[in-house]
C-alpha cells in the first residue's frame, strides 16, 4: 500500500477520480440556480463544466512523468484546447462582469456593443498567439505584422462606410435617448424599442422604422420624451366667421379637457389664429397617444360644435334638428311626463335636441343639471367615478329615461352619465320640469322614486368595491 501510495501519479489520480465528479456535480448545481435565475453567467459556468474542467483533469493525468510515450504532440494539442478554453472563459467572464451587470445609466451600460465586441476579439487573437507561442514554441511576429497591414488596407478601404458608423457610435455613446423615448425626425415620430450601433428601431403604430444611427448623428431629431413638460398633440380648427371667438376658445378647451387620454393635472390651450382658424394644444400622458387622441378630439368636436350652435369649418347647416323631430321627440317622452299630446307640442318653443357620441360626458360629477335630457336613442351608462381614477357603474339607461334629475333639486350630482353608443337626447330646462311637476304631482313622485331607486343602486355598488356613497339622498343623475 505504501508503494502505491509513494507513486508520482497516485495523488494526481485521487485528485482527478475523486475531485472531478464533485467539480462537476457543484458547477451543475450553481449553473441550475443561475438558470432559475435567469443570469446570463448561467453559458459560461456551463462551458466551464462541460468543456473546461474535463480537460483539465486530462492535462492533470498527462503531466505525470511517463504518462505519454513519444514526441508529446499529442499533451501540447491537450494544452492548446485547455488554452483556448480558459481565454474564452475568461474574456465572458470579463464581459459579464464589466458590461452585463452594469448599472442602467452608468457609462459601461452605454458602452455600444460594437466596441466590446471589438474589444474580445483582440483580446482572443493575442491569447491564441500566445497560446502558440507558449506550447508550440511558435514565431508569431509574422501573425501581429499580417494582422496591422490587413487593418490598414481594410481601413482605407471601407473610411467612408466607417466613418458613418463611428459616427453613429458616438451617438449611441453620448446618449441622447434611450429605450422607450419617443423621437421625431424627418416626418418620422416613433418609440424607441431597440438601440444597436447600426440602427435604432422606431416603433410607430404603423410597422417598426430601423433608421441607421448614422442618419439620426447626420441630421436633426427631437425628443419627445425629454420636455419637462408632458408632450402637447397640437391641431389647428376653423369655424364660421360669425362664431365669437371667446365661445369657440371655450368649446375647443372643454371638449379637449374631457379627452381621457389627457395628462393629469395639465390644461390645454385653445389660441386665435387669423381667418377663423383655431390652435388646440392637449396635454398627453405620451406622445404615443397622439393619433388617438387627436381622432377622439375631432370627433367629440363635431358633435359639441352642433350642440353649441357653433359652426365647425364653416358648416351654416344643421339639417338633424328640425322643427318636426322637436315635435317627434316630445310625443314620444309625453307618456313619462303625463302630457297630453297638445301640451307636448307647448313645450317646442322651451326643448332642444341634441346628439352626443360614444364616451362624451351627458352629465359630470359636481355639476348642477340646468336641464334634464330625456333618451330618445341609444345607451348612457350612468356612474361614479372613485378616488383611484375607476368607475363603479350604477345603472345602464336607455329609450325614455331621464339624465339629470337632480335639477329639480338644483342639487349637484356626484354621478357621470357616459354615452355608450351615438346617443339623441330631448333637453327641457328645469324651469319648464318645474311647470310640468306642479301640473302633474305624479311626475314628481316618478322622479323621486327613480332617484331614490338610483342611490340605492349606487350604495349597493360602492358597497360591492369597498366604497361608500359620501352624500345623502338626491346626488344621482
Amino acid at each position: 500500500m505504501a508503494d502505491i501510495v509513494s507513486q508520482p501519479w497516485f495523488w494526481p489520480a485521487v485528485i482527478v477520480s475523486v475531485g472531478l465528479p464533485l467539480a462537476l456535480i457543484g458547477l451543475t448545481e450553481f449553473h441550475n440556480a443561475l438558470a432559475r435565475r435567469g443570469s446570463r453567467a448561467a453559458p459560461i459556468v456551463l462551458m466551464v463544466r462541460n468543456y473546461l474542467v474535463p480537460v483539465a483533469g486530462v492535462l492533470v493525468l498527462l503531466s505525470q512523468p511517463g504518462a505519454w510515450e513519444g514526441t508529446g504532440t499529442w499533451p501540447k494539442v491537450v494544452w492548446t484546447i485547455f488554452g483556448l478554453l480558459v481565454i474564452v472563459v475568461t474574456i465572458n467572464a470579463i464581459d459579464h462582469l464589466v458590461f452585463h451587470r452594469a448599472e442602467k445609466g452608468s457609462w459601461r451600460d452605454r458602452f455600444p456593443t460594437i466596441f466590446s465586441d471589438l474589444i474580445r476579439f483582440v483580446f482572443i487573437v493575442l491569447g491564441i498567439a500566445a497560446v502558440f507561442w507558449w506550447v508550440w514554441d511558435a514565431d508569431v511576429a509574422g501573425v501581429f505584422a499580417a494582422l496591422g497591414i490587413t487593418s490598414i488596407v481594410v481601413g482605407l478601404a471601407l473610411q467612408n462606410a466607417v466613418g458613418s458608423i463611428v459616427s453613429g457610435l458616438f451617438l449611441v455613446f453620448e446618449s441622447p435617448f434611450e429605450l422607450g423615448d419617443w423621437i421625431e425626425t424627418g416626418g418620422t415620430r416613433g418609440q424607441i424599442v431597440q438601440v444597436n450601433w447600426r440602427a435604432v428601431h422606431l416603433e410607430t403604430g404603423n410597422g417598426t422604422v430601423v433608421m441607421p444611427t448614422a442618419e439620426l448623428a447626420g441630421g436633426s431629431f427631437v425628443n419627445l420624451s425629454r420636455n419637462p413638460e408632458p408632450y402637447a398633440a397640437t391641431t389647428e380648427v376653423a369655424f364660421g366667421s360669425d362664431d365669437p371667438p371667446g365661445r369657440v376658445r371655450e368649446l375647443l378647451v372643454a371638449v379637449a379637457r374631457d379627452i381621457p387620454l389627457l395628462a393629469p393635472g395639465h390644461e390645454p390651450t385653445a389660441t386665435t389664429l387669423t381667418g377663423g382658424r383655431y390652435s388646440i394644444a392637449i396635454p398627453l400622458e405620451t406622445p404615443g397617444d397622439r393619433d388617438a387622441a387627436l381622432d377622439v378630439f375631432a370627433t367629440r368636436l363635431w358633435y359639441a360644435a352642433r350642440r353649441a350652435d357653433l359652426h365647425l369649418d364653416g358648416d351654416l347647416s344643421d339639417d338633424w334638428r328640425t322643427t318636426t323631430r322637436l315635435q317627434d321627440a316630445l310625443r314620444q317622452i309625453a307618456a313619462t311626463l303625463s302630457l297630453k299630446a297638445g301640451e307636448a307640442d307647448a313645450l317646442a318653443a322651451h326643448a332642444w335636441l341634441e346628439r352626443y357620441c360614444a364616451g362624451e360626458s351627458l352629465l359630470r360629477p359636481g355639476a348642477v343639471p340646468a336641464a334634464t335630457r330625456f333618451i330618445l336613442s341609444g345607451t348612457v351608462e350612468l356612474g361614479i367615478p372613485t378616488d383611484d381614477a375607476g368607475f363603479v357603474q350604477v345603472a345602464t339607461l336607455g329609450r325614455d329615461d331621464a339624465v339629470g334629475l337632480t335639477a329639480l333639486s338644483r342639487t349637484a350630482t356626484i354621478s357621470r352619465a357616459l354615452a355608450m353608443s351615438e346617443v339623441d337626447v330631448i333637453a327641457l330646462p328645469v324651469e319648464v320640469l318645474d311647470d310640468i311637476v306642479r301640473a302633474h304631482p305624479v311626475v314628481a313622485r316618478e322622479i323621486v322614486r327613480e332617484s331614490e331607486n338610483r342611490v340605492r343602486r349606487a350604495r349597493e355598488a360602492l358597497q360591492a368595491v369597498g366604497e361608500q356613497l359620501p352624500h345623502g339622498r338626491r346626488v344621482l343623475g
